[in-house]
């Protein structure tokens, strides 16, 4: 009902409700059911909420923990590469050194034949050298 006019003795109908009405009392809570739904919606959207957040949590830390085990794998599969390669510069070193070891021996084996073959020789040479210088030409009597 639209309010157009009100007298002073009579108000609006509606605000007529005095003591002797006993429909509205000092302190009485006429919103109640009202504010316990909304409460009451309000407490269900901070569950949904929580929820979703635990459940956002939850995902992110499971991705988390696959990143790390993603991570610690390549980690391992990357030592392990290195660890191979490392083995095998190891190897080819100690071939390596080993085939130069073996060509310094041969070289030395050589030098040693060469220098004793020499020696040999001189040692004839000499030999051969003393002999005629040593010899005596046969004796020729003059008498004779």
């Amino acid at each position: 009902m639209k309010r157009t006019k009100e007298n002073w003795l009579h108000g609006h109908p509606d605000d007529r409700n005095g003591i002797s009405g006993c429909r509205i009392f000092d302190g009485e809570d006429l919103h109640y059911q009202e504010r316990k739904k909304a409460q009451q919606e309000t407490q269900r959207k901070w569950i949904e909420e929580q929820k979703r957040q635990n459940e956002e949590k939850k995902r992110q830390e499971e991705e988390e923990e696959m990143q790390y085990a993603f991570q610690t794998q390549q980690a391992n599969r990357m030592r392990g590469l290195l660890e191979d390669e490392l083995e095998s510069k190891k190897r080819m070193m100690q071939a390596s050194t080993r085939d130069a070891n073996l060509q310094l021996s041969r070289e030395k084996k050589e030098k040693e034949r060469y220098e004793k073959n020499s020696k040999l020789r001189e040692e004839d040479q000499d030999l051969l050298e003393q002999k005629t210088i040593r010899q005596v030409p046969p004796y020729v009597n003059p008498l004779d």
